[in-house]
């Protein structure tokens, strides 16, 4: 008997059950929750990044460019006697400014931006204290004229009486050729214009002064500068001219506050120690004593952001109230910056308050500089 080969018949195939699809979805949520979760947290930590630099560039811009002009504050007149310095100088363009190579006018409360002024000159020729042994309305007899330009702007330092301070006043110079030594500063009149070899009009001079019998005349050169440092907007530092006129310029965004001392050598040993740091000169201060400025900026970043563990410090600011940035760490305790809210207006919110106004949910840092008035110290002890 012949025997069939038998055949197994293929099993039917299954497809995926709902079951089975429902839990691939899940684990693909979770890979998917996952990975937002991680691309969350890199994100804020870039963002945080990305803000700290921000911040640190503005505030290594902001001390740089206030340096340098403190720096070269006093050039022209650093030599310029104590009973000259810090006269008040008439000006035609803006009225009065003050011979000074640096002021800090404090504004507001306590903490609160101060202005920085600073002044200076930048002749290339001479930048001496000079002489003046006879003058009329519009012209001044020098023993030495050497090193002024017709274009030159200077301080003339009139004196009026023995026991009186003396009259100072900014004049352009617009005639240097007279052979008896004789410069003048003509109102509104037209000459040419040493720097520049073009045709030009005065337009510092009055149109009269007081003949001083005698003098000190002190040669700022074409285009001094008397620069308003100020903080504008509740975030920006700027820098205007108010010699020239020139609009604002914004050196650095993100910085909410300035703060500024004068190292005052009072005792006159040459030192400023920690006590001769003062906001504020004593009234009759002898500004040839004001040795250095120091100065504080205060930078904020634009990242709002919450405590990244509010369970362990009690609150979710990043920056709490108790963290109040501060400045000047020394003679005695540090202030504390004046903090308002990020539009400006007064504080009024909380450590809990997650407001984008709330100041205490953004990082902070202050930027501190010591800076020698070198042209004050060379006038000094030069």
């Amino acid at each position: 008997m012949t025997s069939r080969p038998s055949f197994s018949r293929p099993r039917s195939s299954r497809g995926v059950s709902l079951i089975e699809l429902m839990v691939g979805v899940a684990i693909g949520l979770i890979g998917v929750v996952a990975i937002f979760q991680a691309v969350s947290v890199w994100t804020k930590h870039t963002q945080t990044t990305s803000s700290g630099g921000d911040a640190q560039v503005a505030g290594t811009l902001a001390l740089f460019n206030i340096e340098r002009d403190l720096k070269l504050a006093g050039h022209g007149f650093g030599r310029a006697a104590s009973s000259v310095m810090g006269c008040n100088v008439q000006v035609t363009v803006p009225g009065v400014i003050n011979l000074r190579p640096v002021e800090i006018v404090a504004s507001g409360p306590v903490g609160s931006p101060d202005t920085i002024n600073v002044f200076y000159g930048d002749s290339s020729f001479f930048v001496e204290e000079g002489t003046f042994l006879n003058s009329t309305a519009n012209t001044k007899k020098l023993p030495r004229r050497g090193g002024y330009r017709q274009g030159d702007l200077a301080v003339v330092a009139g004196v009026v009486a023995a026991s009186a301070p003396p009259a100072c006043q900014l004049i352009e110079i617009t005639d240097d050729t007279d052979p008896n030594g004789w410069v003048a500063h003509t109102p509104g009149g037209a000459y040419v214009n040493f720097y520049t070899a073009s045709a030009a009009v005065a337009t510092f001079n009055t149109a009269s002064s007081p003949a001083y019998g005698i003098g000190k005349i002190y040669n700022l050169g074409p285009t001094p500068r008397y620069d308003v440092w100020r903080i504008d907007n509740n975030r920006v530092l700027s820098r205007s001219d108010l010699i020239s006129g020139a609009p604002a310029a914004q050196i650095a965004d993100g910085v909410i506050n300035m703060k500024a001392e004068y190292g005052y050598d009072a005792n006159g040993d040459g030192r400023i120690t920690n006590v001769e740091w003062v906001a504020a000169l004593p009234i009759g201060a002898d500004w040839t004593r004001v040795l250095a400025i120091r100065v504080a900026v205060l930078v904020r970043s634009r990242q709002f952001e919450r405590n990244g563990d509010p369970a362990a410090s009690g609150t979710a600011a990043i920056t709490p109230t108790a963290a109040n940035p501060r400045y000047f760490a020394t003679p005695g305790p540090a202030r504390n910056f004046l903090m308002n809210n990020v539009d400006g207006g007064a504080d009024g919110f909380g450590d809990a308050d997650a407001d984008p106004n709330n100041w205490r949910y953004y990082r902070y840092r202050v930027y501190e500089r010591v800076i020698p008035l070198r042209n004050m110290l060379w006038g000094i002890y030069g």
